[in-house]
């Protein structure tokens, strides 16, 4: 992340409790060229099923969450650790602390003027292997769900396969590893023994949606990447060769202060948490805006994780983990 984009999510979201449907012209045009009819009131896109406390939680400054095929959640914070938490809010294990060696971290700060702002991020796979972006080590480690050290891959370096600041990063349904390097504004695609699939963006890429700070955190279920671009104010959707195969935002739109975090779920919405002031907003899979979160449930600092039961999970600003369930398109 930039450091204009860690200050502007650190000045907080200004939610608007805007929940809208939108009557939509099938057209063959492109998503940037669609346009958006006046908008209806929904009833509601969320329901808040409950709300978890750092405290209650022992999380300092929690940073990033993912979630288990079992339906656990797994949260690195600014105590260097992993910590497994029920969906019912009960802190299961932890492992990790600070360090340099196999099962230890050194999160660092993505924007250097607050070294309280710590970039740790991890990933769940398909098989329960959980993938730590371990940034100021240079190097991504997996661990078994229990927290024992399996192998590491990476390290310092600009060749394929190494980086500067390992971001965020997902597993696909074959286990292999997509990790964005924050300070070479690179994507890659890994196997799950660590060898380079390939690589894209950085400096090489004639592609400007490919230019900047990335982020990510699914693959849908068309088995596509989403990608956020906090530079551009782009959603970027890739196949798992890296193509980019649609994309919609950008300057004039709601997303042009740029989208820090995004996730879908499993109707197809997408949902997107911009880097400064505006609301975590819900898109329809013509990329029309559907809803956005409630200003009256507070503020967000992710977008929602959903689990197997479809139960949602994102993390607060002010490190709270809240639990939601989403109620756009279902009966």
């Amino acid at each position: 992340m930039s450091p204009s984009s860690a200050a502007r999510r650190a000045a907080g979201f200004a939610l608007a409790l805007a929940l809208v449907t939108t009557v939509v012209a099938c057209s063959p045009r492109s998503p940037a060229s669609r346009t958006q009819s006046p908008v209806v009131l929904e009833p509601s896109a969320f329901a808040v099923v409950a709300r978890y406390s750092a405290v209650s939680l022992g999380l300092v400054r929690p940073d990033a969450l993912a979630i288990a095929p079992d339906g656990d959640l797994y949260v690195t914070d600014n105590s260097q650790r992993v910590s497994v938490i029920s969906a019912s809010g009960q802190v299961l294990r932890r492992w990790g602390k600070a360090g340099t060696g196999p099962g230890q971290f050194r999160f660092v700060a993505a924007d250097r003027s607050d070294p309280t702002s710590v970039a740790g991020k991890l990933a769940v796979g398909h098989d329960g292997l959980v993938y730590v972006s371990d940034s100021g080590n240079a190097r991504v480690q997996t661990f078994t769900g229990q927290g024992q050290f399996l192998r590491q891959f990476g390290g310092y370096g600009n060749r394929g396969g190494q980086f500067l600041s390992p971001f965020d990063l997902v597993v696909d349904a074959e286990g292999r590893i997509y990790v964005a390097d924050d300070q070479r504004q690179t994507l890659s695609k890994i196997t799950a023994a660590g060898g380079l699939i390939w690589q894209i963006g950085g400096g090489g890429t004639s592609d400007p949606d490919l230019v900047g700070h990335l982020h990510l955190s699914t693959v849908d279920v068309h088995g596509r990447l989403v990608v956020a671009n906090d530079g551009t104010g782009r959603i970027l959707y890739l196949d798992g060769n890296g193509h980019k195969v649609d994309a919609f935002g950008g300057t004039g739109t709601l997303l042009k202060d740029g989208p820090c975090d995004v996730t879908t779920d499993d109707l197809g919405y997408t949902y997107v948490s911009p880097c400064g002031p505006g609301a975590t907003y819900v898109f329809d899979r013509q990329h029309l805006q559907v809803a956005s979160w409630p200003a009256s449930e507070g503020v967000l600092a992710t977008a929602p994780r959903f689990g197997p039961d479809g139960k949602g999970f994102a993390l607060g600003v002010d490190g709270s983990i809240v639990v939601v369930r989403a109620t756009l398109g279902r009966s």
